[in-house]
């Protein structure tokens, strides 16, 4: 019989390109990584079953069901076969334990099924003795089960990860992080932190949340529509009342919504004869959906509940430095996990013989050399090579600096606080930044206008295009904004209105850099001004692409982006944005046939050549979906090559980019280490934590700022150009040098990067409701989880001017 796999596996069958070799540019050296090796698999008997996991049913097995692993769904496997044979009937009450409802019965009879042996092949696989296919997907299935069994007993387990309310660190809204265990089933083990709501009593969540200083103005904020929209985001909490003693304490409810009165305005029926005191009694009531009705003063928020929803910018500056831990610390921190894991005591890792040994593994990686960066002519030095990862624009000149002809400036503040002579001493240094690295500058003093509150956005920026363009009767190439802070707004309507109605670059910078005016800071605004006009930084016909999805529960649509090279030195890439229907992760076929032919016809307008060769960098896939990437986008990619140039087939490699996954790699000697115990930019892992036989690789490629570096992982799924794997691999480092805003080495390739950039900001470009507005603005999406999503309507389109250019930068 053949072992049953779950509905939704994360792994899938694939027949993906095999590794072509490890490669030997670079310095060899030894690392740490957190992972560890299994010493032994399992030699005993594993039987898989079909059947309902439940405490009754348990019970039922007798003796030999103690070590049976249940999956929460359907699937469960046993050491040995199970004493019954090969099937058991049984009916089981799944109000057992619960308050007696007359009327009403919950008995239903169940059948467990003998459904296969799971063959334990994972020896045999990890080592390339074995090929990929049902049988290695169930042994996968049932090993990822076993290694959670007994965490997920003593923790809160979250997928993979299992964490304790021990150790909080309170965020700002009235939830809070959690640190714990993420453990997968290769074994790799690190560090994992989610945000949960605070415990304790939900009006004193309910008052941290709406960001108030008293339960007194929490009442008061209640007492009207747009405060009791707010508690939409508790439903579905589950809570228990804390009044009648502890016996009821032990009794759940979940939030199902809020009454409009309060206690005030509402008859109860009660089945005891007692009298209740309320301090707030015209707060709104909680409903749940047996019916019963609650004050909100009365309840108690039950532990370890996650926050589903999207945290605000403050709340993720916090998580940033919870999270930042040095190599030195995340090390201990990992060890410390293995040993709270307990692998050698866990008694269901015993009784199946499945053995670990805890010390993170050595492996063989290299460092890769940093690429050659070409200036041009004039500049201090017209080629060299950085050190750790980054370099100084200082005496170099841009090798396309653009002319600067036509150009305004637009300040959010207000003039008696931010005097027109400081914006006027800013603008004096940009063009003295943009000058020194070969830029020309025409225009000497733009038009300076100050924003008018009294007038809508659209109306504010047209006012310094017009006045830009009247001053040297040009239309203007760039508008700079100083805003007063970060804030999506009013960068987004700013974003809007030049991308969508004007067809304008535009540049904004903040309030406390223009007054500083420091160089330093102009000279990396001055790489973004320059990338925008059209402008080369470095000399270096290749394909981004990304799709993002809103918070949970917003109905909003999930968004396709994708960039592509459009200079011979892939440098410059032009950017286009769609939604994409509704959390689809793979690109849908009308999209990429938009997408890339746009992209090729710019690529030819540009260069007056046709492209070869495509390399097709794609972020933000699972493993179970390369198949499609292969099956779906590669196709619709091959069909739009072809609709474009009748015969037009070229080469394509597909290339996976992935950073969301727990690896991470420390030096195992001082020479592969920086000052903060980091590994050095263009360390490359190919062994030990890759892929038996796929082409795949970790690659290092910046200096983390702050905390532990996390390398990239790239997964070559489809090869047609067959690069040499050291040319390939260096050919993906040295991208990470020309991203067009930075003198760093960065940690993701450009192509996707830029996606990523061309996705957020394309979001401004979305048509969405007008009560969405509101929330875009606040950071907030305000919905109760469980809006209907609406028709996906196309982004408004971007305006023709922009068409070629950066203007996502």
């Amino acid at each position: 019989m053949t072992p049953i796999l779950p509905a939704q596996s994360p792994l899938a069958l694939t027949n993906l390109v095999k590794r072509p070799g490890y490669g030997t540019a670079g310095t060899p050296s030894k690392f740490y990584v957190n992972h560890v090796r299994i010493a032994s698999f399992p030699d005993v008997e594993i039987v898989q079953y079909l059947c309902l996991e439940h405490a009754v049913l348990q019970d039922r097995l007798g003796e030999s069901g103690k070590s049976v692993i249940f999956d929460g769904n359907r699937l469960a496997w046993s050491r040995g076969p199970l004493a019954f044979g090969d099937e058991l009937s049984v009916v089981v009450d799944l109000d057992e334990g619960r308050p007696e409802r007359p009327g009403r019965s919950n008995k239903h009879r169940v059948l467990i099924r003998k459904a296969a042996i799971v063959s334990m092949v994972l020896d045999e696989y990890i080592n390339n003795r074995y090929s990929m296919d049902n049988e290695v997907l169930a042994a996968i299935n049932f090993l990822d089960h076993l290694l959670r069994e007994t965490p997920s007993k003593r923790l809160i387990a979250i997928k993979r990860s299992f964490f304790q309310s021990q150790g909080a660190s309170p965020l700002d809204g009235g939830v809070e992080a959690w640190k714990g265990i993420f453990q997968s089933l290769t074994v790799n083990v690190d560090v994992a932190t989610t945000v949960f709501w605070s415990s304790g009593p939900l009006l004193e969540v309910l008052t941290k949340f709406m960001g108030l200083r008293s339960p007194e103005d929490t009442a008061n904020r209640l007492s009207n529509p747009n405060g009791r929209r707010e508690l939409r985001r508790f439903r579905k909490l589950s809570f228990f009342i804390k009044y009648r003693g502890p016996e009821h304490e032990k009794r759940m409810f979940i939030i199902d919504g809020f009454t409009e009165d309060g206690a005030d305005r509402t008859t109860f029926t009660t089945k005891e004869d007692e009298t209740l005191l309320l301090r707030y009694p015209s707060m709104p009531l909680i409903k749940t959906k047996k019916g019963a009705s609650f004050p909100i003063e009365l309840a108690i928020i039950r532990e370890g509940q996650r926050y589903p929803y999207k945290i605000s910018d403050r709340q993720t500056a916090d998580m940033i430095k919870i999270t930042a831990q040095r190599p030195d610390a995340r090390i201990n921190a990992i060890r410390s996990n293995v040993r709270t894991l307990g692998w050698d005591n866990d008694p269901v890792l015993k009784a199946y013989n499945l053995r670990i040994q805890p010390d993170m593994i050595v492996t063989d990686g290299r460092i890769l050399p940093a690429p050659i960066i070409n200036y041009g002519p004039g500049s201090k030095k017209v080629s060299l090579q950085p050190q750790d990862g980054r370099w100084n624009l200082i005496g170099q000149k841009l090798a396309l600096p653009q002319k600067l002809e036509s150009w305004g400036v637009m300040v959010f503040a207000d003039k008696r606080r931010t005097p027109e002579q400081v914006i006027q001493n800013f603008v004096r240094t940009f063009i003295n930044v943009h000058r020194g690295h070969g830029g020309e500058v025409t225009q000497m003093s733009p038009p300076i206008l100050y924003a008018s509150a009294q007038r809508d956005m659209n109306t504010n920026v047209r006012e310094i295009f017009n006045a830009a363009g009247k001053a040297v009767r040009k239309r203007p190439q760039l508008l700079l904004f100083v805003l007063p802070s970060k804030g999506a707004e009013p960068y987004n309507s700013i974003k809007a209105a030049c991308d969508i109605g004007l067809g304008v670059c535009s540049q904004c910078v903040q309030l406390r850099h223009v007054e500083q005016a420091k160089p330093q800071y102009c000279a990396n605004v001055d790489l973004k001004v320059n990338s925008k006009l059209g402008g080369t930084n470095e000399p270096t016909l290749i394909l981004g692409a990304d799709v993002s999805h809103p918070a949970p529960g917003s109905g909003r649509a999930s968004f396709a982006s994708m960039v592509g090279s459009i200079d011979l030195q892939a440098t410059r890439y032009a950017g286009i944005v769609n939604t994409n229907g509704h959390r689809v992760e793979v690109i849908n076929s009308r999209n990429i046939q938009v997408f890339v032919t746009t992209l090729l016809r710019q690529f030819r307008s540009n260069t007056g050549k046709v492209p070869g060769r495509i390399f097709y960098f794609r972020d933000g896939v699972s493993e179970g979906q390369y198949q499609q990437i292969i099956d779906q986008e590669l196709a619709d990619i091959k069909k739009a090559c072809e609709s474009l140039l009748a015969g037009y087939k070229p080469f394509v490699t597909v290339v996976i980019c992935s950073k969301r996954h727990h690896s991470r790699v420390f030096p195992a000697n001082r020479n592969a280490g920086d000052r903060n115990g980091n590994v050095l930019p263009g360390t490359i892992i190919l062994r030990d934590i890759t892929h038996p036989s796929e082409y795949d690789f970790y690659l290092v490629s910046h200096v983390a700022l702050q905390g532990t570096a996390r390398p990239v992982h790239y997964h070559v799924i489809h090869d047609e150009n067959q690069m040499p794997i050291d040319y390939f691999q260096a050919f993906v480092y040295n991208m990470c040098y020309v991203f067009a805003r930075a003198t760093t080495s960065v940690s993701l390739c450009p192509p996707v990067y830029y996606a990523h950039l061309a996705g957020q900001r394309g979001r401004v470009h979305e048509e969405i409701k007008e009560e969405d507005s509101a929330s875009l603005v606040s950071g907030r999406t305000g919905g109760s989880g469980n809006e209907e999503p609406g028709e996906v309507k196309d982004v408004k389109p971007l305006h023709p001017s922009l068409a070629g250019t950066m203007w996502y930068i």
